[in-house]
């Protein structure tokens, strides 16, 4: 085995892009620094008008298939933040710091997911030291929103049918395979109505639940803020006469949610009893199988500043119902507990006249997603939504690839044990890749990543070194 190579540099590269604002949509800055590392290098490459960049470089020697192997991270990154960080994703950067053996941010995250790919993937085409083949360097952009830089960029430039993709978060799994996924807007069209004086406003709020990745945690008992506040609202709806004034509670689809809150009209006299009510549905919740469960906390609170409307009784309960008779979690998993079909409430928000939900399925079985879908689409008719979807593609692994039964064996030989190769419950851009490029062969790797989509993420550096070279072998073992 060849003596290992520092990641000095990759740490360097993953400092300095933090320091740049990279939002899904608005990644003009970190494109720029991407294209003047182009240019600073005399590297030949291509950026759309999307800001997708493709870098190019020449291979270290000769090798007999003159090969080339695309390298494939994105460039912008999930922003959530605690709730107190007064924080400008657009605008400001984040301060990464080193604690241990990992590399973190505070209260907010840490966008390893795929910033490390980003570092990687610059110290490699910066160093003089490392053979590779043909390098062909896939920068794309709103990955971790709709994935447009991936469905429309130009691939005809492109020459390899390989592709290693950075965007893994577990250095002990290959992933050869992701899932597909629906995107789906609910619009429920509310009717207002004046209340009167004998009603009080109070503000709910469940939050303290640790979120994450809808793809990589939805199998992890992290629970939904978003449908908990569903089933308070409707145990509260059939024994006191309330009446919803607005909902809202966590940020995107692809994001497991971590709060939500409602403020409601309540009648005054009232109030104690209903507030008896959150007490003990806190304690419910402590009694729930919800990781982290000792964080929730369940709250009322009266609000003193209101207009009098709300919606109405009718409007209130298509709300509560449609909460409840929406599924959340996994549906359908194989024989090993792997999660095959999935859903995720992500964000609920009031709008000009009424109230949208924001959820996503994640799917590696197509046939049994239809099935979940059916009786989405039964709501649908049930309470007259108004209903917007988008689609995200997956990639179904070759039966037999030369590429990653090489990529096994160099890591058994390097980490002295078995990969776990799987199709990994979680949308990947390979999917649109796979759909342009015949024949595409495909696998993602990456070091360990905490608690990615959250203000919790970490990434190891032990475990950064150790996938930084793994990769560099894999590139060594292209030029033979």
């Amino acid at each position: 085995m060849k003596k290992e190579i520092e990641i000095k540099e990759v740490l360097k590269y993953f400092y300095e892009i933090s320091k740049i604002p990279r939002m899904s949509g608005k990644e003009e800055k970190i494109a720029d620094y991407i294209e003047n590392f182009a240019k600073d290098r005399n590297l030949k490459y291509i950026r759309d008008s999307y800001n997708n960049i493709i870098i190019f470089k020449d291979a270290t020697k000769l090798n007999k298939s003159d090969e080339s192997i695309m390298l494939q991270c994105h460039l912008d990154m999930v922003c959530e933040k605690e709730e107190h960080i007064n924080h400008n994703f657009e605008k400001e950067g984040i301060d990464i710091y080193v604690e241990g053996d990992y590399i973190k941010v505070k209260d907010t995250t840490l966008g390893a997911d795929s910033g490390i790919g980003i570092a990687i993937i610059l110290a490699i085409l910066d160093s003089n030291n490392i053979n590779h083949p043909k390098i062909e360097a896939i920068f794309t952009v709103q990955e971790e929103t709709t994935m447009e830089g991936a469905k429309k960029i130009d691939v005809s430039m492109l020459s390899s049918k390989k592709m290693i993709c950075l965007d893994n978060m577990n250095e002990e799994e290959l992933w050869i395979g992701c899932a597909g996924a629906k995107i789906f807007e609910y619009e429920i069209e509310g009717n207002l109505q004046k209340v009167s004086e004998a009603y009080i406003l109070v503000k709910l709020g469940i939050n303290g639940f640790r979120g994450g990745h809808s793809g990589k945690d939805i199998s992890k008992n992290r629970g939904n803020p978003i449908k908990e506040m569903g089933n308070l609202l409707d145990k509260l709806y059939n024994k006191y006469n309330i009446c919803l004034k607005s909902i809202y509670g966590g940020r995107k689809v692809n994001v497991i949610p971590r709060e939500c809150y409602s403020e409601i009209f309540i009648k005054d006299d009232d109030f104690k009893e209903i507030s008896q009510e959150v007490i003990e549905y806190n304690k419910l919740l402590k009694k729930k199988d919800v990781t982290d469960n000792e964080n929730i906390k369940v709250n009322i609170k009266r609000i003193d500043k209101r207009d009098n409307y709300s919606f109405n009784s009718k409007t209130t309960k298509e709300v509560i119902d449609i909460l409840r008779e929406i599924k959340n979690g996994v549906y359908y998993k194989d024989k090993y507990s792997n999660p095959l079909v999935s859903l995720n409430v992500g964000k609920i928000e009031n709008t000009k006249n009424g109230v949208k939900i924001y959820f996503s399925i994640r799917t590696n079985r197509t046939r049994i997603e239809q099935k979940l879908e059916k009786e989405l689409s039964n709501i649908v008719n049930k309470y007259n939504i108004q209903e917007n979807k988008s689609e995200l593609a997956g990639y179904e692994h070759k039966e037999r690839s030369a590429f990653i039964d090489e990529c096994k064996t160099i890591y058994r030989e390097y980490f002295d044990a078995n990969p776990k190769v799987i199709d990994m419950h979680i949308c990947l851009e390979a999917g649109f890749f796979g759909n342009k490029i015949p024949e595409l062969d495909f696998i993602a790797i990456a070091p360990n990543i905490y608690d990615a989509h959250s203000p919790k993420e970490k990434c190891s550096i032990s475990s950064l070194k150790k996938i930084y070279n793994y990769l560099i072998l894999i590139l060594d073992s292209a030029l033979k």
